[in-house]
């Protein structure tokens, strides 16, 4: 069998195993790791701006991330246990906020306008006030 269309079958595999899984997913935690990509995809596009691209940054931003799954796949394993509380839902929709005041305050550190009020309440979270 040729190289090429082994890797090629491969690839095709893989791909619907992660579109297979991806399909499963409950809306909010497909919305949080879109918008972790879009995060670390702003953070490296600011970085580069602002010509202080870091590896070691991007590798504690990275891991963060990783511990925020976690934690996410924790509250769903758990959330049958505790009643009605959609306890998953609510950590995912907590650190879907999380993000996307990161991506906010990256588009704010590559020099694009970000209002005021957004500004102040970034200050504010940051223990900047």
């Amino acid at each position: 069998m040729d190289v090429f269309k082994t890797i090629g079958i491969v690839v095709r595999a893989i791909a619907a195993f992660v579109g297979g899984l991806w399909v499963g997913l409950n809306p909010l935690f497909q919305a949080l790791m879109i918008l972790m990509a879009l995060d670390i995809v702003t953070g490296m596009l600011s970085g580069y701006v602002a010509k202080q691209l870091s590896s070691d940054v991007s590798l504690r931003g990275v891991t963060k991330k990783a511990l925020i799954l976690l934690v996410v796949a924790a509250a769903s394993v758990v959330a049958p246990h505790v009643g009605e509380l959609p306890l998953a839902e609510v950590v995912a929709a907590f650190y879907i906020a999380h993000e996307g005041l990161s991506i906010i305050e990256n588009l704010g550190e590559a020099g694009l306008p970000v209002p005021q009020a957004l500004k102040d309440a970034l200050g504010k979270l940051n223990g900047k006030s």
